[in-house]
Order: C-alpha cells, then structure tokens, then sequence
C-alpha cells in the first residue's frame, strides 16, 4: 500500500496512483502513528503545506528569517522508521504572492538542500520539465492541478501535473520492489555520437574521439546530455553494454576519447561489455544478459533508430525499450521507473567491476568445464564470512530486494533471534564488496537455514555453496532445504554444494564467533 501524509493535492495524485492498480491510503495529517498500523510499501510525505509555504514567504518579505527546518527536522526523524519518500518544497512563483521574488526565500532553498540527502520528488522541477507553468496551477503551486483557461491546459506534453508526480512516486516504488534494471544496453552510431563511427567525417563531427581540438571545443560539441546520463546510472550500479552494428576492429580503433575528457564522455573502457558485428540487436541483448548473467527482464535498450527499437521490442519483449530521442532517454534514466535505487550502499559503486569480471568468468565457461574451473582457481577468489553488524542493514535490504535468481527460501527479512550472517567477495578484477546474506533460524532443537541470498554478479563465481558450508560447519544441527520461489532456479543444487565443504578455488576468511552446539 502507498500511504500519502498531507495536504495540497494529494488528493489527486492519489486517484492517479489508485488508476495504476496500486492500493492508496491518504492521510490528511503528518501523524506518524497513524501510518504505523497500515503496514506501508512506500510512505510519501508532503512537510510543506500551504501554511508552511505562507509563513516562509511572509517572513521573507518581511525581512525576517524564517526557521522552518525544526519542523523538517522533526518530521524526517518521525518517518525515518518507515519507507518513506518525501515532497520537496514548492516556492511561489514570482509575483503569485506580494512582490517578485528572485531567487526563491532562502529557507526554500535551505530546505530543498537538506532533503537531498533523502528520497525525493523534486515535484516543482517536474513540472517545469513538462511544461506545467507555476502561474497556470490552481490554488498556487502548492496543489499541482493545472488551471483550465481559454488558452487550455499550461502545459506542453498533454500531461497532468499528479500524472507526471505519480510516476516519480511509482519509480520510487519499483526501487523500494527491487524491481530494477540492471544494465544498459547502448547503440553508438547517432546515439552516443553524431553520425556513424566509420563514416569518413567522424573525427570531424566528434572531435572528442580522436579529434584535435582543444578538450572544452569538443566537449560542447559532443552529445553530452545522453553521456551524462549514463555516468549516472552507471555511478548507481547500473552496468554498461555496447552494441554496435559495425567492424569490430573500426570501433575499437575510433571510440576512444582524448584524455581531458575521459570520466565525463563514455569510450570503449567504460562500458562492461561491448557486442559488435552484424546481428539483430535482439541478439545481441541476450548475448549481453548471458555474459552479465542476468535476466532480459532487467536490461534497457538505447537506440536512436525507430527500426531497431521495434526489432527489439519484438523479439525480446523483455527487455525495456528507452526513448529514442535523447531528452526522453534521459527523462527515464535520471529519475524514471525501474532506474532509481532505493539505498545508495557502497556496493552500489563497486557493481559495475563485479559486471566485468562476472562477463569475464562467463566467457571462460564458453570453453567447457574445465577451462571455467582453471579459471576460477587463477581468479584468486576470497570469501569473508561474518556476523552482520547494524551498519550492513541497508545493504541486507537492497540484497533481499534486489537478488532473486540465488536464493533458498525467498524468504523477506530474518525473524527475531534470527543469527545473521553476511559475506563478502574480491578476486583479482574485482572487489564486490557485501555480496550475500543468510541467517539461522529456530529453537536449538530445530534449526535452520532461513534463507540464504546472494547477489547474481557472482553466481558464476560459484561461491554460494562456499557460504552456505562455512555456515552448516559452525552450526552442524542446522538444516538447509530449498523452497521453490518461481525465480530460483538457479539454487536448485544449493543444499547439496552446502555438504561438500568449500570449494577448491576459493579462499576463505572467517569472522564467525564459534557457539556451543
């Protein structure tokens, strides 16, 4: 259930939401208490009604400092228990309320700053991106209902203001799911740059890929909205795929970008894994998902080309088709459905190394067992294993949310007295940081492995059955069985890897405290 506190139309947003099919509650009062019994999926706070907004206004005109972030303070500490996403601050537009005003009254802006340390709707930034015009919403800009005059509605893409507040709201949810994607599978010609790569002008048009002007020249001249937009996601943890219909050995000879601009533009070394050649772009998504081993389910597509987006669309329904004009791609991909993450852990950072040196493992596997094997043993793989402290409980959360291909149970969150464990893994391309949770369940006389979930960036590193043995050593009474969740297949021989000990190719490292049996 999506629970809504406050006022200024939330009543609207609140019919959009319940159209989409999900269950609303609206509740009129920044109460917490009244949440706590609702059991929420998402709690979505409005701190700053009408009355908010007119006293920091007032005092603004009136020379005063206004000192509304007591309040905010409060509210936040109130809400911080539940999953809760907040409505940023609106400031009157000029001229709506006593004189004109530029910039906003400084408090707005004190209190825009401080809740971008928090999950946000910058409600106002929406609308402005949309079209919808501060001094054509009714009741001021505090509500969000487009005002109907003769000229029609103040807006420029045919949208409501509560439908384009809703679908921050929804992305916000598919976070909180852990329904995200996770890669991107990009084009390069007319989408990372202009024109072609093997077109006789391409220095010319792309002077930041081996061209010879100074870097600030090229980088104006680059399309730098779309790169940008991508060094975002990829920042979340979001891996990288190139795709590309062209000669191989053309794009890894021009896609390299001058040395001044190398961490703003994308090049060949940025993306996780790159797929050239002559083949349906559909194809190459499910050639990108097996490398990454990951689902088609979780994979985005970029493409300028109307024909390719449509070839992928139908031949690999899964997978999610972006816009292809590059403001709408960047619209989806900065604050859109399936691309917000809930919890910004350190893992996040570290996810796209694990993409590489999954996609590393995965091509050793295309030359048989044994060759994988050899592998893995070269890869230098190290897995720590210890007592989750109170600091990995994001971390455990954003696991349970987002992993599951490898668990055993599905189950949602350790029980009470539950002992809990989480590992973490590094090899020699790679360090994956917090990769997997488990916890020990049930009265001595009964226990049991309640789940264990770990992350799909190192399922092919095989160290699953590692964790799950080091646990059964220290805890010898306890059982492991395997409940089918419908997405878990690939734990289908987990329980048995459990019983033969740690595997050959992975070293180690305990941080269990040793309990009586």
């Amino acid at each position: 259930m999506i629970v809504l506190v406050g006022g200024c139309g939330l009543e609207r947003l609140a019919a959009v939401l319940r159209a989409s099919g999900e269950p609303v509650a609206l509740l009129p009062t920044t109460d917490p208490a009244a949440v706590a019994g609702l059991a929420p999926s998402l709690v979505y706070v409005d701190p700053f009604d009408a009355d908010w907004l007119h006293d920091v206004w007032q005092a603004h005109l009136g020379g005063r400092r206004a000192h509304p972030q007591r309040g905010l303070e409060a509210v936040l500490q109130a809400y911080a228990p539940f999953p809760s996403v907040y409505r940023g601050p609106r400031a009157f537009p000029a001229g709506a309320e006593g004189p004109a005003c530029r910039p906003p009254p400084p408090a707005v802006e004190r209190a825009r700053r401080r809740l971008s340390r928090e999950r946000t709707v910058d409600v106002q930034a929406l609308w402005q991106r949309h079209g919808i015009l501060d001094d054509g919403v009714r009741f001021g800009v505090g509500h969000g209902e487009p005002e109907v005059g003769e000229l029609g509605r103040s807006r420029l893409d045919g949208r409501e203001a509560a439908e384009v507040e809703a679908e921050a709201v929804l992305a916000w949810l598919d976070a909180r799911r852990g329904h995200t994607c996770k890669a991107v599978v990009v084009d390069l010609d007319d989408t990372l740059i202009h024109g072609e790569i093997a077109a006789p002008d391409f220095t010319g048009r792309n002077p930041a890929w081996g061209g010879t002007l100074p870097a600030a020249d090229a980088w104006w001249r680059a399309p730098r909205g779309i790169h940008e937009a991508l060094h975002l996601v990829r920042r979340r943890g979001l891996a990288l795929a190139l795709v590309s219909r062209n000669d191989d050995a053309v794009v890894r000879a021009r896609f390299r970008c001058m040395p001044a601009l190398r961490g703003r533009l994308l090049d060949l070394d940025d993306f996780d894994t790159v797929v050239v050649g002559f083949g349906a772009k559909s194809a190459a998504c499910r050639t990108v998902a097996a490398r990454l081993g990951v689902g088609l389910d979780t994979l985005a597509f970029l493409d300028d080309s109307e024909v390719e987006r449509a070839e992928v669309a139908t031949n690999a329904p899964e997978v999610l088709i972006l816009p292809g004009d590059g403001l709408g791609a960047r619209e989806v991909m900065t604050g859109g459905r399936r691309f917000l993450a809930w919890s910004a852990t350190e893992a996040s950072a570290r996810r796209p190394d694990s993409y590489r040196s999954r996609a590393a493992v995965g091509e050793a596997a295309l030359a048989g067992e044994a060759e994988l094997v050899r592998f893995l043993h070269g890869l230098a793989i190290e897995l720590t294993v210890r007592e989750a402290l109170p600091e990995d409980g994001a971390r455990i959360e954003e696991l349970l949310a987002r992993s599951h291909q490898l668990r055993l149970t599905g189950a949602q969150g350790p029980p009470e007295g539950a002992r809990v464990f989480v590992a973490a893994c590094r090899d020699r391309l790679a360090d994956h940081g917090l990769v997997g949770v488990a916890w020990i369940e049930g009265p001595a006389d009964d226990r049991r492995v309640g789940e264990l979930a770990m992350s799909c960036r190192i399922l092919p590193h095989r160290v699953a059955g590692s964790f799950l043995a080091h646990l059964l050593a220290h805890e010898p009474r306890a059982r492991a069985e395997r409940l089918d969740t419908g997405r878990n297949a690939a734990s289908a021989g987990l329980p048995t890897e459990g019983q033969l000990g740690v595997a050959g190719w992975v070293r180690l490292h305990s941080g269990i405290t040793p309990r009586p049996c």
